[in-house]
């Protein structure tokens, strides 16, 4: 039978929560000259998508909902840069990582 010591499990556990938290990057939605906000301050504003933080997340209630909608790169270079666009709700969005913002919109 092999023993833990609880501190040892506690702090792999904490190192695992830590370590996807960091790698978790937040999402943004840009406007024409790279001013952003963050993504869920938009999807907010809607029932259909409401608090929804990442595209994946938009996604999924929007399959669910059965809305028809296209996600897709910006540009094959740019990774964490997508263009999103609903047609059926007249939206469209660039949504972006963090590193591609130039500033930042607070409303």
């Amino acid at each position: 039978m092999i023993k833990h010591n609880n501190l040892q499990i506690s702090t792999l556990l904490l190192l695992l929560i830590l370590s996807s938290i960091l790698q978790a990057e937040e999402w943004y939605a840009m406007a024409r000259h790279g001013e952003c906000i963050e993504l869920v301050k938009i999807t907010d504003r809607t029932d259909i998508i409401k608090g929804a933080k990442a595209p994946s997340e938009i996604e999924d209630m929007l399959k669910k909902a059965g809305i028809d909608y296209i996600l897709e790169p910006m540009h094959k270079e740019f990774k964490g840069m997508l263009t999103f666009t609903v047609p059926s709700k007249e939206w469209a969005m660039v949504l972006v990582k963090k590193k591609y913002c130039k500033e930042f919109i607070s409303r």
